[in-house]
């Protein structure tokens, strides 16, 4: 039977967000009295996401200590010598066999943009605001044959949107997606790579749409300007 899992990625240390998080996961910061893990459990759980896995590493005991019972915890060894690419490529079984999301642990989102994830699933969704093109961040363009590109080597001049950090697949597409990254992992790609980096061969077999999030309805914290900013959108 199939059912909605989600995995969360919230194994890295953080080191440009040492202000704020004073050496805890960027996952437990606080916006309006709530960590950042909290609010995206309570917002699966609202979604009909009955199973949630979280990929811990840094102070994995801090993240253990306030998910509880709510989710399964996966430990991460290598956190600190390599990027999500091999985080999610190690743990590639969970994504099969399910209707899937792939959740960054430093993003906070509104519940409409969360519910809008999963309304209609069909192949992949990509959580993109597509009013914004920033610099040093993620970015997505789809090209002429419908392919998606993704990352921040994508111009900002010629992007369609700055990826938010969520995206959910139908179980059909999350197998495709672990064939992907297990791959990626075996020809020794890059300790530095993304997950995303494989989307482009992805979306060559399986539709991927956007999943309009307007700007005041996402903040991703990577430092304490970013910080201010959520507090400013969601307190």
């Amino acid at each position: 039977m199939t059912y909605r899992r989600a995995i969360l990625l919230c194994a890295g240390r953080g080191t440009r967000a040492r202000g704020i998080t004073e050496g805890q996961p960027k996952c437990l910061i606080r916006i309006d009295g709530e960590t950042l893990i909290s609010r995206v459990l309570n917002q699966l759980g609202l979604n009909g996401v009955t199973d949630v896995h979280v990929i811990v590493g840094h102070e994995a005991e801090q993240i253990a200590q306030e998910v509880g019972a709510r989710a399964t915890l996966h430990y991460y060894p290598d956190f600190e010598s390599t990027n999500n690419l091999w985080t999610l490529a190690t743990h590639a079984e969970l994504l099969r066999g399910h209707d899937c999301a792939v959740l960054f642990g430093d993003v906070v989102v509104s519940d409409q943009a969360m519910a809008d994830l999963w309304d209609g699933l069909a192949g992949i969704h990509l959580l993109v605001d597509l009013s914004t093109r920033l610099t040093g961040t993620m970015r997505v363009r789809r090209a002429f044959d419908g392919s998606v590109d993704m990352g921040n080597h994508i111009a900002p001049a010629d992007a369609d949107g700055n990826y938010v950090g969520f995206l959910s697949a139908t179980s059909a597409a999350a197998d495709l997606l672990a064939d992907a990254v297990i791959a990626e992992m075996a020809a020794g790609r890059g300790t530095d790579a993304y997950f995303t980096s494989v989307m482009a061969d992805v979306s060559k077999a399986v539709p991927v749409s956007f999943v309009d999030a307007k700007t005041d309805e996402w903040a991703e914290i990577d430092d304490e300007d970013d910080y201010l900013l959520a507090k400013e959108r969601f307190e």
